[in-house]
């Protein structure tokens, strides 16, 4: 079969998941084909391909997007089997009814979609096919067990993007090493996955590193890579046997830096040696709250302060720089409270800080509390794309939704250069929304990204790209317009 895989470039970074599902359906036998909206006329890619079909794989603030054009597709090509995977329907299976897609995805993808392509080939139903929702499915969806040796999977198809987009030419790609998240973070959707594959498995799952540092090379081979993105939940536990191997063997095989997650209380002075005689550049190990009670009762991350500074000055001394984010507008969260996290993060010395705009995405505990206390009706068709634009929460006033878009564009230049903190929260913060912030915030992020937080190394022209491209991200997700 053809499937055509329609994608939405609006960042630097590849959609792992959508290159693993087309390298399982190659290694089936079937061709694959990506067609990026933004750049091309989907119609015509359609007529020219003939595919049998059209799949996509959606975040939730993605979803009205590709629901629209679905639409379009079915009105014009009836008998194409369009499918959505990926976050969005696996924590709200009920976009099946919306769009006219043909089918969602819930969870892994890659059994179901093997089976789901022998019965369409073979003109059998799709109704009944584990972790597959048809409009004519009936009753709770089935799931099946989990992919526990994930080495059995072959390296995800990056030709698919790094070919036929400018992703191919970004000398920062990025990897994932592992599956699965242990804890249980209330605007996280890793609590809800775990209930979803309750007994079906082990959920914390990694790669070999003989497989990991093979699938690095294989890229390295054939696109320009000057630095790597771990974007596992969790990159390390701790100095472990995996971690020792992981750490020995990148350095000789890759030896490029890298970026990598992990929480503070989870690092140790053993650890950041491993990582940094590796070539770890960068840790981002978020805070989230700066202040402890939010932390522990609302968002369910129980550290101290003493543990995030410790962690942070770990980090600092041994020369690797640090990348933290703090969530703005959370249910119940004063101003008060906001300053609270800028000053735990300037007193950490984070290299770089993000404040994210809390957004209630569906399946995650945070947004339960936020719908049953009245602060939300969700409406999927009004998210933006970015969890930097506005609150969608009712329980703030249009006055402190703007004061929270200053906080989330201007904190980030008060951790950078902490002497400007008391200018900026004394006499910025309370000013009308702004182009000039969302250019200041800008600049600055990208000076801090190129000296300190991602290392790259390309040509003149591509940087100017790069550069255009990004500004042209920050303004569509901080300013006041639909995405």
């Amino acid at each position: 079969m053809r499937i055509l895989f329609l994608f939405k470039n609006e960042n630097f970074l590849a959609p792992s998941g959508l290159c693993c599902i087309s390298a399982v359906a190659v290694k089936e036998g079937h061709q694959t084909y990506l067609c990026e909206v933004n750049s091309h006329d989907v119609l015509k890619s359609i007529f020219s391909l003939k595919p049998e079909m059209v799949a996509y794989s959606s975040s939730t603030g993605e979803a009205k997007h590709y629901l629209r054009l679905n639409r379009l597709i079915k009105n014009n090509f009836p008998g194409i089997f369009t499918l959505m995977g990926g976050p969005h329907p696996t924590f709200y299976p009920g976009v099946i009814t919306e769009g006219e897609l043909d089918g969602i995805c819930v969870g892994e993808g890659e059994g179901a979609l093997v089976d789901l392509l022998r019965a369409l080939g073979a003109g059998s139903s799709a109704d009944n096919i584990p972790n597959i929702v048809t409009r004519n499915s009936q009753g709770p969806v089935v799931i099946r067990d989990l992919i526990e040796d994930l080495d059995k999977l072959p390296f995800p198809d990056y030709e698919l993007l790094y070919k036929h987009t400018a992703l191919g030419n970004y000398p920062l790609k990025s990897f994932i090493a592992s599956r699965g998240c242990p804890y249980d973070c209330t605007y996280c959707f890793n609590h809800a996955w775990r209930k979803i594959y309750q007994g079906k498995g082990k959920v914390v799952r990694r790669h070999s590193v003989d497989y990991l540092i093979d699938e690095i090379k294989q890229v390295k081979q054939k696109w320009p890579l000057s630095y790597i993105k771990f974007y596992d939940d969790i990159f390390t536990y701790g100095a472990d046997d995996w971690l020792e191997e992981f750490c020995r063997k990148y350095k000789d095989a890759v030896g490029l830096p890298f970026f990598i997650l992990t929480r503070v209380d989870l690092l140790t002075e053993d650890t950041v040696k491993l990582l940094k005689q590796a070539g770890c550049h960068t840790i981002s190990m978020s805070i989230e709250s700066g202040n402890s009670g939010i932390r522990d009762n609302l968002l369910h991350r129980t550290m101290t302060d003493a543990q995030i500074i410790q962690a942070y000055h770990l980090c600092e001394k041994y020369g690797i720089y640090t990348f933290t984010n703090c969530i703005v507008g959370l249910p119940g969260v004063t101003r008060h409270n906001e300053i609270e996290s800028l000053e735990l993060a300037v007193k950490a010395r984070a290299s770089w800080a993000e404040f994210p705009i809390f957004y209630p995405y569906p399946g995650i505990e945070l947004t339960d509390k936020a719908v049953k206390a009245g602060h939300y009706q969700p409406n999927y068709e009004q998210m933006h794309t970015s969890y930097m634009h506005r609150s969608l929460l009712n329980c703030f006033s249009q006055k402190e939704k703007d004061w929270q878009v200053n906080f989330s564009a201007l904190a980030p230049i008060a951790v950078a250069y902490p002497r400007l903190k008391n200018f900026i929260v004394g006499q910025l913060l309370s000013l009308p929304n702004n182009v000039i912030f969302t250019f200041l915030y800008y600049l600055v992020k990208m000076r801090v990204f190129r000296k300190k937080i991602y290392v790259t190394k390309t040509t003149f022209l591509n940087s100017l790209r790069i550069f255009i491209k990004s500004l042209r991200q920050e303004f569509f997700g901080r300013q006041n317009k639909k995405g």
